[in-house]
């Protein structure tokens, strides 16, 4: 059904869903314009912003980075931000960190160095149930050198399409095409460039207690869940997908084209300068050079021609600069919500609604939120959009009812890694539910959700409890 108007130089159909968004939108404005209450003017204003950017990222289909720029501009517009504030935010450190990542895995992928970093597990003939666990944790290491799931799933599609292509048994490749998506996603909570959420939530954790999350602490804090989650994922598939007769079966893969010795030696020597990338990440706290600085620096290293023959120009290419303008508003929303109060009146307002024992209660604010987190990926597709939602609108007003800040992001923006229910919930998945052989269905990914939602939710709600709190402890000193 649709909505149809008419007029001599226009026909427009709106559907039922998008004259929903249209009025929602509106009563958002009027609502926050116009109700009686003791919010100021520029809080009001931001509290709109993020209601009508979480509008226009699930109801409609527009790119969630035109609504963030849309309602970062509206936000410039009023004046609840400053014109210098909007630029200096493409000048913050985690926009080029994720600009000079970008680079060094258009030379990883070059190089053709993903696949040869996975080559040891593929040396000899595997058990199938072994070769899934080998490819879990090498799937996981990738994301301390690459950025964003979406582009580490596409480093790893030649990976898979190669053992696709040598399994014994048909029924094999529907297990291994789900764990390749279900590591990516699930592992990439160890790195802090494992996804763009991540940075969002480093970021919003400095913002708003003043700790500092780098790239070793975040491995600290992050790496344990996301490898425990990943084999679970793991185990998982192994038990609902794969023949029990079948997983022993032997893959052998057949021995690997000699690369060229020019390109052999090129594959090395960006080896090493990724070590040095990575060792400078995690010992940043002695030399005192920043993660972006290091990545810079990796970045125009591997751009000269001992490691690429290609055009620093084809290279620039690779850069994601839709997601980095998303990256930059996102943060905007969030220190608009910050700098007004709005984010402290939402407090306000939970503390109210909630009930006393529950507000008090650190398990039973972890627990609601772990639960929304997990669950959001079911309204919100894009894992930074998610991150960008619940930190300003669920972690941090639950943060105002005396629990600690940096603890709450950290379990949202956590929770925001399990997205393996629809097609549509995250790009690896849906990048490896069309990999152009016969791979899983929607059903599958049903069929595994069920059992995996309620294990990431309770690993998540131990380590909060349990882990966390002593981690964040040390790190404040």
């Amino acid at each position: 059904m649709t909505v149809a108007i008419k007029s001599p130089r226009l026909a427009l159909a709106l559907h039922p869903r998008q004259v929903a968004v249209a009025v929602l939108a509106l009563a958002t404005i009027w609502a926050g314009l116009f109700l009686p209450g003791d919010l100021e003017r520029d809080a009001r204003l931001s509290l709109i912003a993020v209601v009508l950017a979480i509008l226009g990222w699930t109801g409609t289909r527009l790119p969630e980075s035109f609504v963030a720029l849309a309602v970062v501009l509206g936000l410039v517009l009023t004046g609840t931000l400053s014109e210098q504030t909007l630029f200096s935010a493409l000048g913050n450190e985690l926009i080029w960190l994720l600009l000079a990542a970008f680079v060094i895995a258009a030379v990883l992928k070059d190089a053709g160095l993903t696949e040869r970093l996975i080559a040891p597990l593929l040396r000899r003939p595997l058990r199938f149930d072994v070769l899934s666990l080998g490819l879990t944790l090498a799937v996981a290491a990738t994301a301390f050198v690459l950025p964003s799931t979406s582009g580490r799933a596409a480093l790893l599609m030649p990976v898979f399409l190669g053992l696709a292509a040598v399994m014994p048994d048909a029924h094999l490749v529907r297990p291994l095409a789900l764990i390749f998506p279900t590591a990516i996603l699930l592992s990439a909570g160890g790195s802090l460039i494992g996804a763009g959420a991540h940075l969002l939530a480093a970021e919003s954790i400095r913002t708003a207690t003043g700790l500092e999350i780098g790239y070793g602490d975040w491995a600290l804090l992050g790496l344990p869940l996301g490898l425990i989650a990943s084999l679970a994922g793991t185990g998982l598939i192994l038990a609902l997908f794969a023949p029990r007769a079948l997983r022993g079966s032997r893959i052998t893969v057949p021995a690997r084209t000699p690369v060229a010795p020019e390109l052999a030696a090129r594959q090395r020597r960006i080896g090493l300068v990724l070590v040095i990338v990575v060792g400078l990440w995690l010992t940043a706290g002695w030399h005192g050079i920043g993660m972006a600085t290091v990545a810079l620096i990796g970045a125009l290293v591997l751009l000269t021609r001992p490691f690429t023959p290609r055009n620093t120009k084809d290279m620039f290419r690779a850069v994601d600069i839709e997601l980095l303008l998303y990256m930059a508003a996102t943060v905007l929303l969030a220190q608009a919500l910050t700098q007004t109060g709005a984010d402290r009146w939402l407090a306000g307002r939970a503390l109210a609604v909630l009930p006393e024992g529950m507000a008090g209660s650190l398990p039973a604010v972890v627990s609601l939120l772990s639960v929304i987190a997990v669950l959001a990926h079911l309204v919100i597709t894009s894992r930074s959009a998610r991150a960008a939602v619940l930190i300003p609108a669920v972690a941090l007003p639950m943060a105002g009812l005396g629990h600690d800040g940096a603890l709450l992001i950290l379990v949202a923006v956590m929770g925001t890694g399990f997205c393996q229910t629809l097609t549509a919930s995250a790009k690896p998945v849906a990048i490896f539910a069309s990999a152009g052989t016969e791979t899983f269905t929607q059903r599958d990914l049903l069929r595994l959700a069920l059992p995996l939602m309620p294990v990431v939710t309770i690993l998540l709600i131990g380590f909060a409890l349990a882990v966390w709190p002593a981690q964040l402890a040390a790190m404040r000193g």
